[in-house]
Order: structure tokens, then sequence, then C-alpha cells
């Protein structure tokens, strides 16, 4: 009979030492992980939270920075003669105006021009004229940039008059060609009768350029002030004291208003009316946008404290157990319904049940035909120094968050330094576990040997009693 010692259990030292490793340390790696999970949403969320303080302030700004939520329009009677503008300081009511003359650019061409001898040194000085008196010169001894260095075309003349730096883009030069010939053509950049056109030739020597530049130029269009009579043009012609002349066809007579011109009326015509009024839809865009700035902030606030709701598998915002979140929202909510009591409410602006803010336009429109101020004054300014009303109150309470000391800094300060911290017991977890993984795989191994050894010493008996005849 043949005495069995046949040992087939084998160990794989890598398997073996990977599952033990992992058994003693997933309590410890599973901790970690879900502390690194948490700071990181931690981290975004207060991103995002300052994304929605710092938004929402610059919304502030900019709706009440240097404006003002009411809106004032006017328009013309005919608007195939200009456009107009108020701002909020406009006073409402109609104006007629006859519109004469409008201003325009002085622009003139001379010809003859190819072909002249380019001017010696000193010899090519033209100045160029405006009727305000800003004059410059252009050297026209250095105009020649092509190979024919004899002559000058009236291509390099115009483009040395727009190269020259003291032009300061006050006159255009180009050239048209009509009939074979090149024309030099000047368009004057400054309106009306003060951006009048002449050539002063007095500083260069005699010859064919000068004299081509003396030749009086064709006016291809007359500078011209524009002309507006206030009330309509009088029946005598020697009565000037409703006549408005200018260079600009954007007229600003009338207070808090602009009127741009285009055309001018004809001869006979009557005159056009001006009507400023309260310009209802953009002053409801303008209380909108208020609403709906603060309606984002309170919405994002909302989803971070979210408790969340296990029944239907909601998940919980990440700062729903955070007291000092809950307090900025709750906070703003009732700075607002503290304010606005009464003030935005005038204005159809109220607080709903949930915290957050409601339009009635029609409200609105009513209250502003009363009290036309009122709106900008409820919601007030955020801008430093001058803050009031709502805005201010808002803006003031979200800069203990967000200034450069503030909680939102802080915060972040701590969350950075708990992430490095997570990221250092990680990095120690590692190595940690390199460390008993080796340990374990080394012990396997020695195992894994000391069995390969039982089994030879196995075998070797098998070869001596397994030949046993005996019965």
């Amino acid at each position: 009979m043949a005495l069995s010692t046949n040992a087939t259990n084998t160990y794989d030292p890598t398997a073996s030492a990977q599952a033990l490793t992992d058994k003693y340390t997933a309590d410890l790696q599973a901790r970690i992980t879900a502390q690194t999970k948490a700071a990181a949403a931690t981290t975004a969320g207060l991103a995002n939270l300052k994304m929605a303080l710092t938004t929402f302030s610059s919304s502030l700004l900019t709706m009440t920075t240097g404006k003002t939520m009411l809106v004032q329009g006017a328009t013309l009677s005919n608007t195939a003669v200009g456009t107009a503008t108020a701002s909020s300081t406009a006073a409402a009511g109609t104006y007629s105006v006859f519109v004469e003359k409008i201003a325009t650019n002085n622009q003139i061409s001379l010809g003859g021009l190819t072909g002249t001898p380019v001017p010696a040194d000193g010899d090519g000085t033209l100045k160029i004229k405006l009727a305000n008196n800003t004059d410059f010169t252009v050297d026209l001894s250095k105009a020649n940039t092509d190979a024919d260095t004899s002559t000058l075309s009236a291509k390099e003349i115009a483009a040395a008059i727009n190269a020259e730096p003291k032009n300061n883009s006050r006159v255009t030069a180009s050239v048209i060609t009509i009939g074979g010939i090149a024309q030099l053509v000047l368009t004057s950049n400054v309106s009306g009768e003060e951006g009048a056109l002449s050539l002063d030739t007095s500083a260069m020597a005699a010859g064919t350029l000068k004299d081509a530049l003396d030749t009086t130029p064709k006016q291809l269009v007359t500078a011209q002030d524009a002309i507006m009579w206030v009330g309509g043009k009088p029946a005598d012609p020697l009565d000037t004291s409703n006549r408005v002349k200018q260079s600009s066809n954007t007229f600003s007579n009338i207070e808090g208003v602009k009127m741009t011109f285009t055309k001018a009326q004809a001869s006979g015509d009557a005159p056009i009316t001006l009507t400023v009024a309260l310009d209802t839809a953009a002053t409801t865009t303008n209380a909108q946008s208020f609403v709906t700035a603060y309606n984002k902030l309170k919405a994002t606030l909302d989803a971070l404290t979210d408790p969340g709701d296990p029944a239907s598998s909601k998940a919980a915002g990440v700062f729903s157990t955070d007291s000092g979140v809950r307090v900025l929202r709750d906070q703003l909510v009732r700075t607002l319904r503290e304010t606005a009591t009464g003030a935005l409410a005038t204005f159809g602006i109220t607080a709903q049940r949930n915290g957050t803010l409601a339009l009635d336009a029609t409200k609105l429109e009513a209250a502003l035909k009363t009290n036309p101020g009122g709106l900008d004054k409820a919601i007030g300014s955020s801008t430093a120094g001058t803050s009031s009303g709502i805005a201010g109150k808002l803006d003031k309470f979200i800069q203990t968050w967000t200034t450069t000391n503030g909680q939102l800094s802080q915060r972040e300060t701590s969350a950075a330094k708990l992430q490095k911290s997570l990221d250092e017991r990680q990095t120690k977890f590692e190595a940690d576990y390199t460390a008993m993984y080796n340990r374990y795989k080394a012990q396997f191994t020695q195992l894994q040997s000391l069995q390969a050894r039982m089994s030879q010493t196995t075998d070797m008996f098998d070869a001596l009693f397994g030949s046993d005849k005996t019965k």
C-alpha cells in the first residue's frame, strides 16, 4: 500500500499578497476616498458660490452705475429725417423742429498731377489747410516710392498725404480715374464749414507740380454746417433767434435729448415733431433684469443648501449642513423683504413665499406714471462710496463674503489645506500599501518555495513506496 502525501495546493504569491493587502487597507482607502470626494465637492461648491455672488454684484454694478432703471424714449414724427434718444433727465413733452441743412464733409479733386517732376529737397513742402486752423504739411520731395525716381503720380501724392503723421486722419486722400485721367481726391474728416479744405503751395518751388496744385480744385462736396430751427423756420429771413447752426449733425439743445439728422427737409415742409415720453418696455426690461439677477443667485444658493430627499434618491446640496451658507441665503432673502416692503412692491416687484422675486409689469407702468424717479431710488446703487437702496444693502452683505479677506477666501484657503492634507495622506497610504504588499508577497513566495520542497519530498515517498508488491 502506497503512502500518499501529495500536496497539490499551490500559492500565487502576487494574487495572495494583493488580496491580503486589499483586505487590511480597504477601510482606510475608503475613508480617504470619501473625504477626498467631499473635499472636491466643497471646492466645486465654493467656486459655484463665488461665481454666483460675483455675477450678481457685477449685475448690480452694471445696472446702477451711471445708469438708471427709468428709460425715456424720444421719437421723431419723420424717421426718414433722423433719429432721437433721451436720457432719464429729459422732460416729457413734444417739440417742433425744422431741419434746413445737414452738415457735410468737404471733398475736392485736382487733376494733372501724374508725371510731374519730383521736387528737390526743401522744395516740395505742401501745406493742407482746414478752416479750423488745424493745418499740416507734407514733404512731396519724399513721396516717390516706385521705380520711376524722376516723376510723381497722383497715387504717390495721395499715399504721402495719408502717411503724414501730423495729418492725424483729418484728411483722407484717394485717387479716382475718370476718362483715363487720374484725379487726386481729398476728403475732410472734419465735419461742417470748419473742415473746409484749401492748399498752400507757397513753400514749393515753381514748376508743373506747383502749377497743378495751384489750380482751383473742383468742389465735389461743399463744406456745410447743419442748420436746425426750433419751433419752425420764421417767415422773416432776418429772424435767426431760434436757429441752431453747428458742424455736427447731432443736436443736444433740448436737455437730455440727442437728435441726429441724416436728411434735410424741403423748403415749405412742415416742422417735424419730437416726442419725449417714458419708454415703458425698456424700463420694464431693466426692472426684470434686476429680478432675474437676484433669482439666479437665489436659485444657486437653494441648490447648494438643498437638504435632498432620500425617498426620491435626490442628493443633498454640498452645503446642505453648512450653517454659514444657509445664513447667507436667509439673510439675503431677509434683507430683500425688509427693504423692499413698500418700496419695490409699489413698483410691482414683490418677494414670493419661496424667497424669489416677481415683477408685475402693469403695476410697474402705473407707478412710473405717478412717480417716475421712485424706481431708481428704491433699487439704488451698489457703487462704492455712494451705495444706496436695496442694491447697496444687498451688495454690502455680499461683500462680507467676496472681499479679499471675506468668508469665501477663508473657506477656499481651508479647502485648499484640507485637499493638500488628503493628497499627503493618499501618498503615504500608497507608500504603506506598497510596503505591505511587498512584505506579503515575500512571505507568500517563501511559502510557495516551501510547498515546492514538500511536493518534491512527497514525490520521493511515492517513488519509494509506490512499488511495494507485498499483499
